[in-house]
């Protein structure tokens, strides 16, 4: 059995999604203890529970303290099976961070695989499905994976009732990522949409993130209302390139004014603009599992946050394998993960 301590590192729900993981696809049984002890309510809340049931169901494994605020979890994983799957979170948990979690099960599954899951799509603290579609998915591609996500209703916070649906074909032949350079820029979009509130509030955070980017040539804007169970509201921009694309979003929330949306989504593109690092954390931390039960690759990101240093740590809890984290003295690092 393998051993995984919940406080260690940055200590959140992380640990326990990428054990989920890689336990179901190595066969091996693990134990993760303190789960999220370094989190404001340890243990188990709605969305981890979710994504324990829903991988314990597509792996045909066990569980001994899956429920609300465990802080101990002991899974044993069975065989891989392909199907039609339906989770839902039943609150703004992230649906997104769900699909994180059993996607690498399903591209290692015999056949291909429909899962609808419901929960928040558009909330703070996880990846919006603006990025999940745009930013992870596209990488994933590369590397040999057939996904399609379609979002059928946004789910803002607190109300949820967000719905997604994946199609998964299991990976025919792995190939490794490399991304070193992010090309030619493609298109770059500043975007608010919400749902309840007033449209003012969407127009003036774009206009405030346009008035706080370093060079704001160039952006196209986009103010929009969309259909959803309850009030909310999400702002982000969207840098395409040739060889990858990054998106940065920030959540409307009744103590945080539309001047501060606006231009805290724009110090994240003045930050990852001055670096010129194609890869931003988020997504150098979400490639590190998908690239190590593939064929390995390598990318260039900024100075790697306690996320994906605990990243490294879990996956060589579960996995024999290279993962080196190269300093370029720029304020650029290039991580590669080794076959």
């Amino acid at each position: 059995m393998i051993e995984i301590d919940g406080s260690c590192g940055e200590g959140g729900g992380q640990i326990l999604r990428s054990s989920l993981s890689l336990s179901a696809l190595t066969g091996r049984e693990m134990r993760v203890t303190n789960i999220r002890a370094k989190r404001r309510k340890p243990g188990l809340m709605r969305q981890h529970l979710t994504c324990v049931k829903a991988v314990a169901e597509i792996s045909g494994g066990s569980t001994c303290g899956a429920e609300i605020s465990s802080q101990e979890l002991v899974f044993s994983p069975g065989k891989l099976r392909a199907g039609d799957y339906r989770f839902a979170v039943g609150s703004a948990g992230s649906a997104v961070l769900i699909a994180q979690t059993v996607l690498p099960l399903l591209l290692h599954a015999e056949a291909a695989s429909r899962v609808v899951i419901e929960g928040g799509t558009h909330a703070a603290n996880a990846p919006v499905f603006d990025y999940f579609e745009r930013v992870y998915l596209p990488c994933l591609r590369r590397m040999g994976a057939e996904v399609t996500a379609v979002l059928d209703r946004v789910g803002f916070y607190p109300a949820g009732g967000g719905k997604i649906e994946l199609s998964v074909i299991p990976v025919r032949e792995w190939k490794p990522l490399v991304i070193d350079e992010t090309g030619v820029p493609k298109a770059a979009r500043l975007v608010s949409i919400s749902h309840g509130i007033d449209a003012k509030i969407r127009d003036d955070e774009l206009a405030f993130c346009l008035a706080a980017l370093d060079r704001p040539d160039g952006f196209e804007t986009e103010s929009r209302e969309v259909d959803s169970p309850g009030p909310g509201n999400v702002m982000f921009a969207e840098l395409e390139f040739e060889h990858v694309t990054e998106l940065f979003s920030v959540c409307g929330d009744f103590d945080l004014s539309r001047k501060a949306v606006g231009e805290r989504v724009a110090g994240m593109v003045n930050r990852y603009r001055a670096l010129s690092a194609p890869v931003w954390r988020f997504l150098a931390d979400q490639l590190l599992l998908p690239m190590a039960i593939g064929a390995g690759g390598a990318y260039l990101t900024c100075p790697p946050g306690r996320h994906t240093q605990t990243n490294i740590e879990v996956i060589r809890k579960f996995l024999e394998i290279g993962i080196t984290v190269e300093n370029r003295q720029n304020g650029q690092y290039r991580i590669e993960v080794k076959q």
